[in-house]
């Protein structure tokens, strides 16, 4: 049976990854010491952004506080302007980096960006991307000026 878990316990640890709170759905939710494990359709928003994927561990230092996310199976993630998909996904949650790894593609409007590994910088909103069997394909579509 799927429930869906509006996270009172869960949002007192994720709701410290970021200042708006977390909303999440699962069908399991396991609590230990130093993770969070998020199991089954798993999907977590928190503001305008949203993550899905098979599987979410949220990983917690010392004090409880979230370090790291990593999805697996199937992962996506929504932000306003940007959707990225692939089959692995580490986010190192102080400094803001996302690692896609596994068919990892990144769009954003018209444009797309498709290779083995994307690194994503929040902070700086760059890209960076590496091929490894396969080349690194895009596609720009420039605006036009009015």
């Amino acid at each position: 049976m799927r429930f869906r878990l509006f996270l009172s316990l869960a949002a007192l640890f994720t709701s410290l990854l970021w200042a708006q709170p977390i909303t999440g759905e699962a069908k399991s939710l396991e609590f230990k010491k130093d993770r969070i494990i998020y199991t089954g359709n798993v999907k977590l928003t928190r503001g305008e952004s949203v993550l899905k994927a098979d599987k979410v561990v949220i990983l917690l230092d010392e004090k409880g506080k979230p370090t790291k996310m990593i999805a697996t199976g199937n992962v996506r993630y929504y932000e306003p302007k940007r959707k990225s998909f692939s089959e692995y996904a580490e986010y190192d949650l102080r400094n803001e980096i996302i690692v896609l790894k596994g068919n990892a593609r990144v769009e954003e409007d018209k444009n797309l960006l498709e290779a083995e590994e994307i690194v994503y910088d929040r902070k700086n909103g760059t890209l960076q991307a590496k091929g490894d069997k396969s080349k690194v394909r895009t596609i720009y579509i420039e605006e036009e000026k009015e």
